[in-house]
This record gives C-alpha cells, structure tokens and sequence, in this order.
C-alpha cells in the first residue's frame, strides 16, 4: 500500500504509518463486522447499537480536544483506539451472553453445530468479499479525485478544503448507523413477508430522509458560523461543505434500500450500485486535467445520486415482483 499510494501519500503525511493505521483500522472493522452478525444472531442487536455509540463518541472526543498540532495520520489511530474499544466491548458482552446458554452433550453441540457453522462462515465470508469489493471501488474513486486535486495548481492546501467537504461527509453518513441495528433487526423479524419488510424500508426511509434534511441544515448553520474563525484559505469551503452535505445526503437516504438487500445477505444489488457510481466517478474525473475542492466534491454528488437510484429502482423492482407473487 505504502508503495502504491507513496505519490500521494508524501503530500500529506508519512507512507508507512498511515498504511498501517489504515490495515490495522481496516482489522478491527473486519472483526467487528463479524461479532455484529453474531449479535444479531443472537438477538443482541442492542450491544450493536451500543458499540457504534461509543465508536462515534470516543472518536468525536479525541478529534474535539486533540492539539491543533495533531495530524491526520494522529487521529486515524485515535480511531484505532475507538474501534479497539469497541470490539472489546462486543466481545465481552457476547461471551456473558454464551454463558448463560443451556450446555447440551458434548455430541449433540458437535453434532449439530458444526454444519450450522460451516453455512454461516461460507456465507458470511462471500458476503463480505463482495462488501470489500464494493468499499474499493468507491475508496478508488475518492483516491483519484485527491490526486487530482493535489497535483492541481492549489496543491495540498486544495486538498484540504476538499477534506473539509469529506470529514462533513463522513460525519453525516455516521449518525444513521446508531439506528440501523434496530432496522435490521425489524426487517429481519419479518422474515420472508416481502410486503412487511417494503413497508419497513419505506416508513424507515422517510426517518431516513428527516435525519438527511436536519444534518444538510446544520451543516449550513455550522459552516456560516465557524468558516469565519478559520484561516482565510477556507473561506471556499463553505461551499464544499455544502455540497458534501447533500452528497451524503443522498448516502443516507438510500439506507432503507441497502438493509433492506443486507437483511438477506444480497451484496449484489450493493456491488451494482456502488460500481456504477464508482465508474462515474472514475470517468467523470478522468475527464479533467485538475480538479477544484467544488468539482471533485460536486462529482461525489453525483455518483452518490446515481447509487441511490440505483438501488432505490432495484428495491422497487424486486418488492413490486415480490408482492405479484404474493398476491397471485
């Protein structure tokens, strides 16, 4: 990683470190991903809840009061430490829970245990190579609209307006992920009632949607007020920001749709979408000798926009054939 990315890791920060910050982080994801599944196994999605609680407050904590001083590479192991916390947490609240579990013989826990497990891992484990799949090919993109910017006439100091509209992004897509266990686990109580898990998704997007419009408000409001205390050279960010905003807006309105296909392990309507708005991305960049903070922002907002509809006509598409099935 360090040799690939070198180029345009030496702009902003050490190589090595921020590849190992990224390996490590990208570890604790990993695992988290799986004591999540297993907690929603086994009807525990409220330690779910908890645990992305305490990821987003720690970190937003450490950012909060860091030194001025600190670098990026500093925070992301901030966000290491956060995570660490985090799947700690998950696995010792999973382990209290196992042992309240009724034991049974030796024999019939092997017995039938072992073919239950070989499913659930040959599953789990093709379902998240495709979610890596899809979190590449979007992280692609991101990386080559920096590279644009960077090599731009504005050089780093164009980068970090950009990255004023990416920490607003990443930000506003964080806050629906403290509900999203309680929607999973709706939708996954519905079971194979196609018509009750649409209604689910559809009451949820308009939640969803309320959550987009409150943070695009306070994003505006946010920027109108703290733009002026930052060095002149961000005075263009306000715009940036804004449009990061609407970006992730669309992020977080179309997560009715992908619980909806995650409920039932489908990572391939995920991989559609997120490809497509991935190439467009790459394209749209690749059409441009440099980028401005604004256009490559304005690009993530399209490509946002196109995963969005993506995934909204193909949940429409298959629930519509669900419930003819249904009904028939």
């Amino acid at each position: 990683m360090a040799v690939a990315f070198s180029s345009q890791l030496t702009v902003t920060g050490a190589a090595h470190l921020a590849a190992i910050a990224v390996c490590i982080y990208s570890s604790f994801m990993i695992l988290m991903s799986l004591l999540t599944a297993m907690a929603f196994a086994l009807s525990a999605s409220v330690n779910v809840g908890v645990a992305y609680i305490l990821t987003s407050s720690l970190f937003a904590a450490f950012a909060i009061f860091a030194d001025n001083r600190t670098s990026g590479i500093q925070l992301m192991f901030f966000a290491v430490v956060a995570q660490v916390i985090a799947v700690s947490y998950m696995a010792i609240a999973l382990a209290r829970l196992a042992k309240s579990w009724p034991l049974r013989s030796g024999y019939e826990l092997i017995r039938t245990s072992l073919p239950a497990a070989e499913t659930e891992v040959k599953t789990l484990f093709l379902y998240g190579a495709k979610q890596i799949l899809v979190v590449s090919t979007v992280t692609f993109s991101q990386w080559l609209i920096q590279r644009k910017i960077v090599y731009g006439d504005g050089g780093a100091s164009e980068n970090a307006i950009y990255s004023v509209g990416n920490q607003i992004f990443n930000m506003m897509t964080f806050i629906p992920l403290i509900i999203t266990p309680i929607i999973i686990t709706r939708l996954a109580a519905a079971g194979d009632d196609v018509a009750r898990r649409r209604h689910i998704s559809l009451s949820s997007l308009k939640l969803f949607s309320g959550i987009a419009a409150m943070a695009c408000v306070a994003v505006f409001v946010g920027l109108r007020i703290g733009i002026p205390f930052l060095p002149p050279r961000y005075a263009a960010a306000e715009l940036t920001g804004l449009i990061a905003s609407f970006a992730a807006a669309f992020q977080i309105m179309r997560s009715p749709f992908s619980l909806f296909f995650l409920a039932e392990l489908k990572a391939s309507r995920e991989i559609v979408s997120a490809t497509a708005g991935a190439v467009f991305m790459i394209v749209a960049t690749a059409t441009y000798a440099q980028l401005s903070p604004n256009q490559g922002t304005t690009i993530r907002l399209l490509g946002c926009a196109l995963q969005g509809v993506l995934l909204a006509a193909m949940f429409f598409g298959e629930t519509r054939r669900g419930q003819g099935t249904l009904e028939s």
